[in-house]
């Protein structure tokens, strides 16, 4: 008999114990399992409001192709350069819920030749250009646009810029003037989102010319030189306005004004 009760407890305390290691690894189970689908739906929800940069094709009668971008997060979304408002473009910006703010990096035709487009699909949009190019909209000599043959202009007002620091539609932009490829020629650089807008100045291959009516190549020398005392990140994204994108160590090596 006590043999018996002997082997009766040891029976229940290893019941016992067993039980107690299954409820805590069913524990341990189910907060991994919280935990996990807690990340899941961080990860789910942080997705959307990544940056992205989107770059759209602009071609003209002549085979001419310019490029330009969409910037959305969810600070906000920015065209840059419209030069067409097209079907697929517009598509897309109202995908995002349309565009806060138009930044014109420089005032030459197939910059702006989207522009009233845009602005009456995104009346309630802000267009920012730099003070000195903003008279460019208006005329078709400056704005190259009577080379082309077209003697365009655009009717969109626009918030005058100088360089300095600006928040625009949610973001922290330093507008960096660098004429030469005409007056008012700027840069805008958002040191958050490790990105430059280089317009026709900074490009991958070169810095744009100085030949058009408004340009001037002193100034262009001098903003060369101005860019070259600069320091970005090496990973700094570079969107131009002509050709693909780039990263600012990958810019030094190929833009042969920059050597």
């Amino acid at each position: 008999m006590r043999k018996l009760i002997t082997t009766l407890l040891v029976l229940t305390a290893v019941f016992i114990l067993n039980g107690c290691g299954s409820t805590e690894s069913k524990t341990n189970s189910s907060a991994l399992t919280k935990k996990d689908a807690s990340l899941s739906n961080k990860q789910t929800m942080e997705s959307p409001n990544k940056l992205n940069v989107r770059t759209f094709d602009s071609t003209d009668s002549a085979s001419w192709t310019a490029s330009f971008q969409v910037i959305s997060s969810d600070k906000g979304n920015i065209l840059i350069d419209p030069g067409k408002y097209d079907e697929e473009l517009s598509n897309y910006i109202k995908s995002i819920g349309g565009v806060d703010a138009i930044l014109i990096t420089h005032g030459h035709w197939d910059k702006i030749r989207g522009l009233d487009d845009a602005m009456k699909a995104n009346p309630k949009a802000k267009v920012y250009v730099h003070e000195l190019d903003y008279p460019y909209f208006k005329d078709t000599k400056r704005n190259s646009s009577a080379e082309q043959g077209v003697e365009g202009t655009t009717n969109a007002k626009a918030e005058i810029l100088i360089e300095g620091n600006y928040e625009i539609s949610g973001y922290q932009v330093k507008v960096i003037h660098t004429p030469g490829h005409t007056e008012g020629s700027v840069l805008y650089y958002f040191p958050d989102e490790n990105i430059l807008i280089g317009g026709d100045t900074i490009m991958a291959d070169k810095v744009a010319g100085s030949q058009h009516p408004g340009g001037n190549e002193a100034e262009r020398e001098a903003s060369i030189t101005k860019f070259k005392n600069l320091s970005f990140p090496n990973d700094m994204r570079i969107y131009s306005g002509h050709g693909a994108s780039t990263t600012y160590s990958k810019l030094l090596k190929t833009n042969r004004d920059l050597q």
